[in-house]
């Protein structure tokens, strides 16, 4: 007897056609819903400006809390700000500056100095000298982000104007010493200057 072969191109058809079918129902039922559903947004869009609950201009500040009543120090306030207002609106292009010699290998922050006893002193903290006032108002900018306080002191050195940024005064070591540890948790190499 002959073995009969069997083809099944006829129920693989049906099975696609009848696949198409129930997605394409599928696809519509949702788009049915989607449609009927509410626009959780356009409501909130077409509100006009009247309907707004409150003006920005009139919101209270949000940082009033963050400040305190008091401050310590009223004489350093606000010296970014006063920093800030000093700075030209459009900043000038600098002139291309030498390289800078290499620095040190031994960190200069462990190091202490030691005063010899009745020194009546002032020490500073040079942290560094620009010949461009727009490079040393951003180091001191820098310094009083960090709390501390600074000073540009300008000289004249070879016959070309330097604008040292300088962290002080300080009287007394220790508190020169302290300055001189911040700065070097800030990565910031500073020289000691007596005066």
């Amino acid at each position: 007897m002959a073995k009969q072969k069997r083809t099944s191109t006829g129920s693989t058809f049906y099975g696609v056609i009848a696949g198409l079918l129930i997605g394409l129902s599928a696809a519509a039922a949702v788009a049915y819903f989607v449609m009927n559903s509410p626009m959780p947004f356009v409501d909130k869009a077409s509100r006009s400006a009247a309907d707004s609950p409150m003006d920005p201009k009139q919101s209270p500040d949000p940082n009033v809390g963050l400040v305190p009543a008091t401050a310590s120090k009223p004489a350093q306030q606000d010296q970014l700000g006063e920093l800030i207002a000093t700075l030209p609106a459009t900043p000038k292009a600098a002139p291309p500056l030498p390289p800078p010699p290499p620095a040190p290998k031994a960190p200069l922050a462990s190091a202490t100095v030691v005063a010899p006893p009745g020194d009546n002193k002032t020490y500073f903290l040079q942290v560094g000298a620009f010949s461009v006032l727009e490079d040393a108002e951003s180091v001191r900018a820098q310094m009083i982000l960090l709390g501390l306080p600074v000073q540009i002191q300008r000289a004249e050195v070879n016959g070309m104007q330097v604008n040292r940024v300088r962290v002080g005064p300080y009287e007394r070591l220790d508190d020169m010493n302290k300055a001189r540890a911040r700065l070097a948790q800030e990565k910031i190499i500073a020289n000691v200057i007596r005066q």
